[in-house]
């Protein structure tokens, strides 16, 4: 602190020259020799050491912060998990009165409904195949009909051919 006070008495007892103003050669050259003459301002050594500790410090911080959370989250969930099932009432009478069907009886309920699903697929299928069908004959028709224009055509174009 003290070379700071005598630092701050030789500003205020010097000159104060504009920047503003040109400089005249010999204040120019004393300028940079006071310069190169004078130690400049440097960083402390450990200054660069002291900030990468902090800064490694800081993201141990964090990670440590980001798995804390982790745990309490995943704890919450737990913790929600068995509230749910220790609150949910369960009502053991409602269970003795549904009815029971075993394996087979669901089989023959699901070969009911996968059956009429089979006939919706099939009776689908019917109907593409007869769209099928009619698109076919058309092509047929169409075909028919164009090379029948064509023959004409050929007919009209080659009128040597013809009789007088």
């Amino acid at each position: 602190m003290i070379h700071n006070i005598a630092e701050e008495r030789e500003k205020l007892n010097r000159e104060d020259a504009s920047l503003s103003q040109t400089l005249a050669d010999e204040e120019l050259l004393r300028l940079i020799s006071q310069v190169e003459e004078q130690a400049l301002i440097h960083a402390p050594a450990h200054l660069k050491d002291t900030i990468f500790f902090q800064l490694e410090k800081e993201r141990q911080r964090r990670k440590k912060g980001q798995l804390f959370s982790y745990r309490v989250k995943v704890l919450v969930g737990m913790a929600a998990a068995l509230a749910v099932l220790f609150l949910v009432p369960v009502d053991k009478t409602g269970v003795t009165d549904m009815p029971h069907t075993g394996i087979l009886e669901r089989l023959q309920e699901e070969t009911g409904k996968s059956k009429e699903w089979e006939q919706e697929v099939l009776d689908r299928q019917r109907d593409r195949d007869k769209t099928w069908e009619r698109y076919r004959k058309g092509q047929e028709r169409a075909e028919a009909r164009r090379r029948y224009f064509e023959d004409m055509a050929n007919k009209l174009t080659n009128y040597e051919n013809w009789e007088d």
